[in-house]
């Protein structure tokens, strides 16, 4: 699909190849050095939750049409699965603006946190929250403290090796420490294979198959379990290497991504043959970049969170 877009909903050009790796079964963008400069540009110009000018996307309840912010869904899983203490230490890689520290502060006020960036830009907002000790900006092996919690939240996709980056991780973890990932489900979200700067696409065996090959137990790990469409799992490192098959069967996910790109050509189509104007729902992912594709057939766009509302997206 030649049009992709960028995980802070920009329009990218360009295409990018998918594989399989043959040990886990993910699939993956290849990390060539073309790859990489195109991440660079991403990164250099990255925006979080433009569309809301700095909120929070809100996830909406299915049944209900109730919007809860999603790092409150993904607190309200937490608490319900992870069994944490009163107290304790945080690290938040990857934390943006802060939003998932603020959310889980406010449910845990005696923990201590710190999150982890690739540039200052944020500081000032970061460590302004209640509870924030410091922003940390640079590699995580230069960080010596350790840690009760780890959070991933829409991180690992962007790693290009994430079983070495995992394995990586578990010296920042307390002895009976925990690692929070949450990353796209690959089966219930097409639209994740279009996200430029996303290296790994994750279902939840391969997802379950990376943390074990990185030395983790799996605790728990649920498709849509805090957020529709997303993988939420908790896991612990081990002591012993866990015993993972030596191979696995490739040709299911090949299959997946193979479908996805054939529905997403057939949405196209239906796009570019309707008449007159078209009106996108949603103002995310997939809808920049179906909005990118059709061009100027787009006339407008509608959108259920009212810190969307009454604001431009893409012109």
């Amino acid at each position: 699909v030649a049009q992709q877009v960028t995980s802070d909903c920009r329009p990218w050009e360009g295409t990018s190849c998918l594989a399989v790796c043959r040990k886990c079964a993910t699939v993956q963008k290849p990390v060539t050095a073309a790859w990489r400069r195109q991440i660079d540009e991403i990164y250099a110009h990255y925006a979080v939750y433009a569309q809301g000018g700095g909120v929070e996307q809100v996830a909406f309840d299915q049944q209900t049409g109730a919007g809860v912010a999603r790092s409150q869904k993904i607190v309200d899983w937490l608490r319900g699965n992870g069994g944490l203490a009163d107290t304790g230490c945080l690290l938040d890689i990857g934390c943006g603006n802060g939003a998932f520290l603020r959310a889980f502060g406010r449910v845990h006020p005696r923990w201590t946190m710190a999150g982890l960036e690739l540039d200052a830009r944020n500081r000032m907002q970061v460590e302004a929250i209640e509870g924030v000790t410091h922003l940390h900006v640079g590699p995580i092996d230069s960080m010596a403290a350790r840690h009760d919690l780890v959070v991933l939240i829409h991180a690992l996709e962007h790693i290009p090796n994430p079983v070495s980056y995992l394995r990586s991780l578990r010296g920042l973890l307390k002895d009976h420490g925990c690692l929070l990932v949450q990353v796209p489900d690959l089966v219930s979200s097409p639209f994740d294979i279009l996200i430029a700067d996303h290296c790994s696409h994750f279902d939840a065996v391969s997802l379950r198959r990376v943390l074990e090959l990185s030395d983790f137990e799996v605790l728990r790990l649920e498709a849509g379990g805090s957020v529709a469409k997303e993988l939420t799992l908790l896991a612990r490192p081990v002591s012993a290497q866990l015993a993972v098959e030596p191979g696995v069967r490739i040709s299911d996910e090949q299959n997946a991504a193979s479908m996805h790109i054939a529905w997403l050509h057939r949405m196209l189509d239906q796009g570019r043959s309707a008449k007159g104007s078209i009106g996108i729902f949603g103002t995310s992912i997939s809808a920049t970049w179906l909005a990118a594709a059709l061009g100027d057939r787009v006339g407008f766009f509608v959108d259920e969170d009212t810190h969307r509302i009454g604001r431009r997206h893409m012109g």
